[in-house]
């Protein structure tokens, strides 16, 4: 039974924790080329929180994760950890967002919070699926990861090029 066994997918949580330290590193570059952008424009700055947020919960959680010989009581109370505040922190912001300001219409904006969440919900379900060992465990919390990080490629994006436009 793979799927509730964190120990084998070190090679899996190596390969997203080294991802997203590099994406966390290109982030930084993306905000240096367009840092007064970024500072005067409305809700800019939480923008760069909020995929910094999504890269370190990332980063943070494979490298758990990669810890040998780690109960599955204790991973799943980590992911769900990790789920629960990586969402609280996503919603603060996501209310505070000055989307008029931004320019930004409904629908991407529930695109934006929707792509955000999605991350932490499939780590609330693999928490809850791994620790009574049913439903596909940590089959749900890569894909998790995966969601996250491509979040915050998108929310990068939207950091280097489109306020340049």
């Amino acid at each position: 039974m793979e799927a509730y066994r964190p120990d084998s997918w070190a090679a899996a949580f190596t390969a997203v924790a080294s991802s997203s330290a590099a994406l966390t590193g290109l982030l930084f570059v993306a905000l240096s080329i367009n840092l007064d952008k970024v500072i005067k424009g409305p809700g800019l700055v939480a923008r760069a929180v909020e995929v910094l947020l999504l890269l370190v919960a990332v980063l943070v959680l494979a490298t758990l994760l990669l810890m040998p010989g780690q109960m599955v009581a204790a991973a799943s109370i980590e992911i769900l950890v990790i789920a629960i505040v990586m969402s609280s922190l996503l919603g603060y912001i996501h209310i505070r967002a000055p989307r008029r300001a931004l320019g930004v219409t409904r629908t991407n904006f529930v695109m934006r919070v929707v792509g955000d969440h999605m991350g932490p919900l499939f780590l609330v379900i693999g928490a809850v699926s791994l620790l009574i060992g049913n439903g596909g465990g940590l089959y749900w919390v890569l894909p998790a990861l995966i969601a996250a990080m491509v979040a915050a490629i998108i929310g990068a994006w939207v950091l280097l090029v489109e306020i340049v436009r």
